[in-house]
């Protein structure tokens, strides 16, 4: 018995010295804020060392009224969300170093919502989703940005779109559903090699102004009404404006 005893604790101290140790290892911050009712106001600010930060804001269902405030700064994979459910809702991110990721969505057939992303950096990546009516979004990204993505998408009419970038290789993406909607994009001087599309349907008006060399510009438009005009100064320039309808005008201006 003595010996069978001996060997039991010789062998769990075998085990407990040979076998591999399991942790679990948080790197960098992560924060995470639900609301619900109206009249809610979330204010979160991380600042990042190299670590990769995460923000994720949910303001619920029929909550009306709400505004969430994001301001994130420092290198490297810092990740925001915004996800809000009611009308008169206004969400804005702010993101200051490289590797940035902004995500507001405004759902349920929300009017008058506001949504802003503002992207300092290398290599952003942002997009805003809206669904209703009487919307407004805008994305700037800048400060020797390099590949950066933009897209706002915004479903049935009388909404607003812009897009500002000032970087190289950069893409933004306008899609617009429903009539009465605005987009207006703009590449800035010093850019290249940057794309720029905007796809509406009728009754709606489309701007890309783009400044620097080898440039693409593309609008479709589908259905009656509708405005192009593409401005672009510089070299290698391509762009291109797609309607179908009547009482249509387009207007393209390479310098």
């Amino acid at each position: 018995m003595k010996s069978t005893k001996a060997t039991l604790l010789a062998l769990s101290a075998f085990l407990l010295i040979n076998s591999p140790v399991f942790a679990v290892v948080l790197v960098g911050d992560s924060a995470y804020i639900t609301q619900a009712g109206d009249n809610g106001t979330v204010t979160t600010t991380q600042i990042a060392n190299g670590d990769p930060n995460t923000i994720h804001v949910t303001q619920y269902v029929d909550s009306d009224t709400e505004t969430a405030n994001v301001t994130q700064q420092g290198s490297g994979n810092l990740n925001a969300t915004v996800d809000q459910y009611g009308t008169i809702d206004h969400a804005t991110v702010n993101q200051y170093g490289h590797d940035n990721t902004a995500t507001i969505t405004q759902n349920l057939d929300g009017d008058t919502n506001a949504a802003t992303v503002t992207q300092s950096g290398i290599t952003g990546n942002a997009t805003i989703t809206q669904s209703g009516t009487t919307n407004g979004a805008e994305i700037n990204q800048g400060g020797d940005s390099t590949g950066e993505i933009a897209s706002i998408t915004q479903a049935i009419g009388n909404n607003h779109a812009y897009i500002s970038q000032d970087g190289v290789a950069d893409q933004a993406t306008i899609t617009q559903n429903g009539a009465g909607n605005t987009a207006n994009i703009y590449q800035y001087v010093g850019a290249a090699s940057n794309q720029a599309t905007i796809t509406q349907a009728a009754n709606n008006t489309a701007n890309i102004y783009q400044h620097g060399s080898n440039h693409v510009a593309t609008i479709d438009q589908s259905g009656d009404n509708n405005t192009g005009t593409i401005d672009q100064t510089g070299g290698s320039k391509h762009a291109e404006i797609t309607q179908s309808g009547n009482s249509n005008i387009a207007s393209a201006t390479q310098h």
